[in-house]
């Protein structure tokens, strides 16, 4: 204690912390209750303030540990309860996308928003937050616009119209939906993985293998492998199996024709489609042509039981 009164400069210092330290617990004492605060927004905009119940942004003393209240989004509260002009307080949809980003990741810090700042197309569009979601009167999950997640078809309309060609994905119908297969700002990239494509696996499993007998461009990972799209159009397409082009003109991209399909037998190798024989096109367990098993008994009995040709 002699050390402190013997010290002048303690002291002086002692002598301004104190007040300051008064000063601001009076401060943070005076500062209005945000809950409270937030429920007098009620008074003017009632049909906001109830269309949030029953949400995650529901204004209601169960939701206070949450510290979820109007004004963490509206800045500018404070002034807009004493003067209620349109233009003293903060309206997110009113921001640049990268301000209304800003505003969202005080609680939603995720991937999703932080790439929406940086590596998301949708912000290189100046798309923003409120471009797919929306807060008030919106019980639909992750406060989407549209609860079948197919509101993506406000932008991407060239999208939507292969969904009526011939051969297509059931968006239509409801049974798949965009965000099946595109999940927004996803961090792991599909074209990493070894495999079939990730994304189509999920549903198509029976073709992702892995097979003794691999078919090269199945496979993303291979050199000469594009992975699924190298032969299907994943939305829709005029053939068959959504497939880039008809029947043998897809698989005359990479492979000719063999010589004794066309000379042999009157050209019977000809006459009929590839997959006709080439069954496990994706991939077999079986030969590394990819036939069918039953091709023996089912089309050409005697071929392997003469002994002029091996199955594998």
């Amino acid at each position: 204690m002699s050390y402190y009164k013997s010290n002048p400069l303690i002291r002086i210092v002692i002598l301004i912390t104190i007040p300051i330290l008064v000063m601001a617990s009076s401060s943070f004492a005076d500062a209005p209750d945000p809950y409270e605060a937030s429920k007098a927004c009620s008074d003017c905009h009632s049909e906001f303030f109830s269309g949030l119940k029953g949400t995650t942004h529901a204004v209601s003393d169960k939701n206070v540990s949450k510290g979820v209240y109007c004004v963490n989004c509206h800045d500018g509260w404070q002034g807009h309860i004493e003067n209620p002009a349109k233009g003293n307080i903060t309206n997110g949809s009113m921001l640049t996308p990268a301000k209304e980003a800003e505003l969202c990741s005080a609680c939603h810090l995720t991937t999703h928003q932080m790439s929406m700042v940086s590596t998301d197309p949708h912000f290189r569009a100046d798309l923003s937050c409120s471009s797919c979601h929306t807060i008030h009167g919106n019980m639909n999950l992750m406060l989407v616009k549209d609860s079948s997640d197919n509101f993506c078809a406000e932008c991407h309309s060239t999208t939507v119209a292969e969904f009526q060609r011939r051969s297509a994905h059931p968006l239509e119908s409801g049974n798949v939906r965009c965000t099946d297969c595109h999940k927004l700002s996803n961090a792991n990239d599909p074209a990493m993985a070894i495999g079939l494509n990730w994304t189509c696996q999920n549903c198509h499993s029976e073709k992702a293998g892995p097979f003794p007998f691999e078919h090269p461009v199945v496979y993303t990972h291979y050199t000469n492998g594009g992975g699924c799209m190298e032969c299907h159009q994943p939305h829709g397409s005029p053939n068959d199996r959504l497939l880039n082009q008809p029947a043998e003109g897809l698989c005359v991209q990479c492979h000719s024709i063999p010589a004794a399909h066309r000379t042999k037998h009157d050209g019977w190798g000809t006459k009929l489609p590839c997959i006709e024989c080439h069954t496990d096109i994706h991939g077999s367990f079986d030969n590394k042509k990819f036939l069918d098993p039953d091709l023996g008994t089912k089309l050409f009995p005697e071929c392997y039981q003469s002994g002029c040709h091996i199955f594998n």
